[in-house]
């Protein structure tokens, strides 16, 4: 596998940006509440003619390396657009999640590109929620955060993925509608509350109880991780356990013909 990044060039990106290569997949995200579809996180794909289907840390690691990132950011986020117009059109108010990153926010364009393409698609705003890990939001320029606010007073929603090695200490400046923690954290979590310990993890799911924010578990692998998700009080839930990602119209397939997860105090009637 590594070797695939060393044999990248410019002229493959160039060439897979012209054959339309990079397709979009979505990965279903359900409320732990109800059982309910919410939406789907929006990942990329490549597929290429020599190496086959290449491991997104290599792809994405050379992308950002030769500055193309903005390139593919504008094209999964015109695969998202065109996802929720879709969803739009067949009645579900389904949110679709695009990650970013701090590098992305650092072009100046980023924001008139998208109000570009949002008038291109038909549809608003408050269908995209952002994706930044907690340690990209620490480190924003004041410009680029500048232009993730301007993202969210326009509409947009954030999620911040947590935690990382360096608290975000402002992270209270933006309006974030959204904390995700990675399944593989979810243990330490457990065990600070069956404890009864006050660790960050655990701070952090209050804070964002209290602050009315969504909180997700992602990641997630397997039911039984599913269930300690639902246990310490997350909302909302993504992974394998619940889905592989999928094109658009398996999505759509999916969603007609799925059988919901079974708790036993699970609420149909609920609202996520």
């Amino acid at each position: 596998m590594p070797s695939q990044g060393r044999n990248l060039t410019n002229s493959d990106i160039d060439a897979a940006f012209a054959r339309d290569e990079f397709d979009c997949v979505f990965q279903p995200k359900i409320c732990l509440v109800s059982g309910k579809i919410l939406g789907a996180e929006a990942l990329v794909r490549w597929h290429h003619p020599d190496h086959g289907e290449m491991p997104p840390s290599i792809f994405l690691h050379y992308l950002g390396h030769q500055g193309r990132m903005q390139e593919l950011t504008q094209r999964v986020f015109n695969c998202a657009l065109g996802a929720a117009a879709i969803w739009g059109l067949e009645g579900h108010d389904w949110l679709v999640h695009v990650n970013l990153s701090a590098d992305d926010l650092n072009f100046p364009g980023l924001a008139q590109t998208l109000e570009i393409e949002l008038r291109r698609h038909g549809i608003s705003a408050t269908t995209i929620r952002i994706e930044l890990s907690e340690q990209d939001v620490g480190r924003l320029s004041p410009s680029a955060r500048n232009r993730l606010s301007r993202l969210i007073e326009n509409g947009f929603s954030l999620a911040m993925q947590g935690p990382s090695p360096t608290p975000v200490r402002d992270s209270d400046q933006l309006t974030i509608a959204e904390f995700q923690l990675r399944g593989t954290a979810l243990l330490g979590l457990a065990e600070a509350m069956s404890s009864t310990k006050s660790g960050r993890l655990l701070g952090l799911l209050r804070a964002a109880k209290m602050l009315g924010r969504q909180t997700s578990a992602i990641g997630l692998e397997k039911m039984v991780d599913l269930q300690t998700a639902r246990a310490l009080g997350f909302d909302a839930a993504t992974g394998f356990a619940i889905a592989r990602p999928m094109t658009l119209g398996d999505f759509s397939e999916w969603a007609a013909n799925r059988q919901p997860p079974k708790f036993d105090d699970m609420d149909s009637q609920a609202a996520c």
